[in-house]
């Protein structure tokens, strides 16, 4: 009690007796207006919606409800999202073309049927019926409190978890799975499904209330999944009959609610959650044209998507927020937009065609000989629409097949390889044709600059042996001092393939709540160097950064990258990345600054790969399938060495062990006499191997 007394003393000797009953009439005023609201809004979602208020809010054409479902009903299928009109010929090539896809996807939907969920790459099971507000993991209910509560108590120290599953339970993605398995073959369990499900949601997550009311990103995506499984449900006499009224009387409470709390009105500094919130409402803005507002969500959504598009996006196609995984995201999202406008279901987006090819270019160059990417940055494993969660989530080459026909690409073409079934649920049979008249051929070039993303790519040719790099050495993230939200402290950080192997590796993220999360975003778990202990950034509250460093090229040749930044205690460091041939790899890593200083290298390995490390002869021996396959050459400076176990995370909440290789030297630097340390990558060379 004296301790409380105290600190309100102190408080008002700080502001001043005006001050302090400002500031308390303030908290007082905002307090009134949160519990105003809380009880508002708990009456009117007791009231419900009637069929009447339904009907008000479209563009009263209609009698009933019923008469609108029958408009619906009746519409043809290309009017939503995914353009196919038969299942029957959709089945038949799906059997001829994509085999593997429709049993997968029967069977999951037999398993949602269950209540059996797969939950970025975790299968949850939940025999009484899904609870829509108990954490999947740990089955913490979440408090059904009003939005802005929530919102208080989400950001509070009193959040005892992390919320990432329970969001991607209630992006409701598996109800497309649903709708496409009960469009297929007609079975009446799917229906059953998701009229169950759909009706348990909507009588447990009252209008307002609670974590599923309280991100647009959240909202956005839900409505995007409910809009396409209504696509395959609306002519199903059950679902109409049990809960198709709820359902749209729900969808257009969520679309209301986001349009007038969009993340763009009220924050500065932009990121992927405001692309996925508008088009959110662009999708179900051409969508439902029936609903009265549909034409301000369609056009609010498609004047600010075209102000993020080029706020958010490098003129080379990186992303700003500098994290791959969300690039991913944000491309899916104006994937569905691009595609709905070339049908002429939208107006044309220059502005909006221009960065999602962009984007996908840089995806292109980006593509390592295995098909993945660098994880760079964050990535929680989010999905625009999740047709493809049971693959590699760092395997964009759905994506650009998609992207090879909209912009009509051979290169892409002959990059993804193959027309995946996720562009063919989106683009339909004229997309497979538009594919197949495509003549594929490789890119012209093989190693590119990002100059405006930092982002340098070195490869040897697009054959399946090739050598690759890829180095990051530009801005640290999105939105300057105190944001960069999604960014690591990876500046300088490089990944490595060597004969189509992956050697070198990002660390990925794992989670985004609790002690791991610094383990895997900060310098430690990224192939750079840290300087006299110190992060690259300094981690801030809500995934923001302070004290942000930046990168910069000095020199780019093609075959090699040549990078630098100042570190802590103006220390001075210049990488530079060399490839004199295939299957040699140069690293030269020079320091500037005075005084004593402590220098610190990690090298994470991928984790298929085992380490043998010889310190008498500055040797690290790099072994694959129980043979020597590279050998990395160590510095002779007086360097310390250890092969440690680290971590590993290609998806979120799972982490696998991998070795790294850590090294240490101390000494003293010099400003005009700058201290270097060579490493070199050799592939083993296996015929010599075998003569020996």
């Amino acid at each position: 009690m004296f301790n409380t007394a105290s600190r309100y003393t102190r408080r008002v000797w700080e502001l001043g007796l005006l001050g302090a009953l400002q500031h308390a009439w303030m908290r007082f005023y905002h307090e009134l207006s949160l519990w105003s609201q809380s009880f508002w809004w708990d009456l009117m979602s007791r009231k419900g919606m009637s069929d009447a208020d339904l009907l008000a809010n479209t563009t009263r054409k209609w009698s009933s409800v019923d008469a609108l479902l029958d408009h619906l009903a009746a519409r043809p299928s290309s009017s939503f999202l995914l353009r196919h009109e038969s299942p029957h010929e959709t089945n038949r090539l799906l059997h001829r073309d994509y085999p593997e896809h429709i049993s997968a996807m029967l069977a999951a939907a037999d398993a949602i049927c269950h209540n059996e969920l797969s939950l970025q790459g975790q299968v949850f099971h939940f025999p009484g019926g899904i609870d829509w507000n108990s954490d999947p993991v740990t089955g913490l209910r979440w408090p059904l409190l009003y939005r802005g509560r929530f919102l208080q108590y989400m950001y509070s120290a009193k959040r005892p978890t992390d919320i990432r599953k329970f969001w991607e339970l209630n992006r409701h993605q598996h109800f497309v799975t649903l709708g496409i398995a009960y469009w297929l073959t007609g079975e009446s369990k799917y229906v059953q499904a998701f009229n169950s499900q759909i009706e348990s949601w909507i009588q447990n997550n009252p209008l307002r209330r609670g974590a599923n009311w309280c991100l647009g990103i959240e909202i956005s995506l839900r409505m995007i999944a409910w809009t396409v499984a209504f696509q395959f449900f609306r002519n199903s006499a059950e679902f109409r009959e049990k809960t198709a009224k709820a359902f749209l009387k729900s969808l257009w409470q969520q679309a209301d609610f986001l349009c007038s709390h969009l993340q763009s009105a009220r924050m500065g500094v932009p990121n992927n959650q405001m692309i996925a919130e508008l088009t959110g409402l662009v999708i179900v803005g051409t969508a439902f044209p029936e609903f009265r507002d549909s034409t301000v969500w369609r056009e609010t959504g498609l004047r600010l998507l075209n102000e993020q598009a080029l706020a958010q996006i490098h003129p080379d196609g990186v992303n700003k927020e500098q994290a791959m995984g969300y690039l991913r995201f944000v491309a899916e999202l104006l994937l569905m937009v691009v595609a709905y406008s070339r049908r002429g279901a939208l107006p044309n987006n220059p502005d909006l065609e221009h960065a999602l090819e962009g984007m996908l270019d840089y995806v292109c160059r980006s593509l390592s000989p295995m098909g993945t990417v660098p994880m760079w940055g964050d990535s929680a494993s989010g999905r625009a629409l999740g047709l493809g969660k049971n693959k590699n989530f760092w395997d964009f080459r759905p994506i650009l097949s998609a992207g090879a026909v909209l912009f009509g690409r051979p290169e892409w073409k002959f990059a993804a390889g193959r027309f995946d079934e996720e562009a063919f649920w989106l683009l339909g049979f004229e997309g497979l044709d538009l594919w197949n008249q495509l003549e594929a051929c490789p890119p012209d070039g093989n190693s590119l600059a990002f100059t405006d993303g930092g982002i340098y790519v070195i490869r040897d040719s697009w054959l399946a042996d090739t050598d690759m790099a890829i180095l990051r050495g530009g801005i640290y993230g999105m939105g300057g001092e105190g944001h960069c939200a999604h960014s690591h402290c990876d500046l300088l950080s490089f990944v490595l393939w060597v004969n189509g192997q992956s050697v070198l590796v990002d660390s990925g993220t794992y989670t985004y709540h609790g002690p791991w999360r610094d383990h895997f975003r900060l310098t430690a778990a990224h192939n750079t160097v840290k300087v006299d202990d110190s992060e690259q950034a300094l981690a801030d509250t809500y995934f923001n950064w302070r004290q942000i460093p930046e990168a910069h090229c000095v020199n780019w040749t093609g075959n090699r990258i040549k990078a630098a930044m100042t570190c802590v205690d103006h220390v001075g460091f210049t990488r530079d990345l060399s490839h004199p041939q295939p299957g040699t790899w140069n690293l030269t890593d020079e320091f500037t600054g005075k005084d004593p200083h402590s220098l610190e290298w990690f090298f994470h390995f991928s984790p298929d790969l085992e380490l043998e490390l010889n310190v008498g002869e500055h040797k690290l021996t790099v072994i694959r399938n129980g043979q020597p396959f590279l050998t990395m050459r160590l510095p002779e400076n007086g360097l310390r060495f250890q092969v440690r176990d680290s971590w590993y995370s290609e998806q979120y909440g799972i982490k696998k062990s991998n070795y790294a290789l850590y090294a240490q030297w101390h000494g003293i630097l010099k400003e005009d006499d700058g201290v270097c340390f060579n490493w070199q990558f050799q592939l083993v060379d296996q015929k010599s191997l075998l003569t020996g």
